[in-house]
């Protein structure tokens, strides 16, 4: 008998994978959307055996964690996929949303593209506490122990919603406001990024996170900043 694969949608909102366990926020805790799931669940609380996981899934979600609970999930999510397993994390491109409110001098479109980078923040879950881009999504999966690295970057929905078609990024941007009111869709850059567990790493959690949470010191600000976060990873995820 073929053993069924087991793929998590994780922050699955109204978008239903067939062939996924979507997994979501009860009701409750959304003031705006009405998730389509199979189960209910806090996924920072979600547990699942390791080696157990064929792939995860996770669109628009990796971005409302802070840097050392991110870290937590990303660790976590490694340890339940199987060697090769498929990790599928998408957020907003921060590098070409600044890039991009850097450009235009439309306050409108300067106002969009900021919620873009810091959240819709309707819900208390509903803020964006960090920045992921295309060097970030790269180091950390990296040494975090991923191998097969790919990422793509779109500049809008219509390039996202069709990318074998080639020049949407281009043209897509070109397209008028009303073509996305009208359609539904929008003209914010995101980036996906797809990787493989990477079974023959020995990854060292702890050591990881110090070496990535390092990064982020600024002048000497050195132990004095770098303990709390540090304490803060290594709490429970809450």
């Amino acid at each position: 008998m073929e053993q069924k694969l087991l793929k998590l949608h994780l922050g699955c909102g109204e978008k239903y994978l067939e062939g996924y366990v979507n997994i979501d926020f009860p009701p409750s805790e959304h003031s705006v959307l009405n998730p389509k799931v199979d189960m209910y669940h806090d996924i920072r609380t979600l547990q699942y055996p390791d080696n157990s996981v064929d792939e995860i899934q996770s669109h628009h979600l990796f971005e409302h964690f802070s840097r050392t609970d991110a870290l937590k999930l990303l660790f976590r999510w490694r340890r339940w996929l199987k060697p090769n397993g498929m990790l599928v994390i998408e957020t907003p491109d921060f590098g070409l949303s600044a890039a991009a409110y850097a450009r235009t001098f439309r306050r409108k479109r300067k106002m969009e593209l900021g919620r873009h980078m810091f959240g819709s923040q309707e819900a208390k879950w509903a803020y964006h506490l960090d920045f992921w881009d295309r060097p970030k999504f790269k180091h950390v999966l990296a040494k975090a122990g991923f191998k097969n690295i790919k990422i793509r970057r779109y500049r809008n929905g219509l390039a996202q919603h069709f990318p074998k078609i080639p020049l949407l990024n281009i043209i897509g941007s070109i397209l008028p406001d009303s073509f996305y009111r009208k359609y539904g869709s929008h003209k914010l850059p995101n980036i996906m990024v797809t990787a493989k567990k990477d079974g023959a790493f020995a990854l060292n959690e702890d050591k990881t996170a110090k070496e990535l949470l390092s990064e982020y010191l600024v002048g000497r600000e050195g132990d004095n900043m770098l303990n709390p976060w540090l304490e803060d990873y290594k709490k429970e995820l809450k």
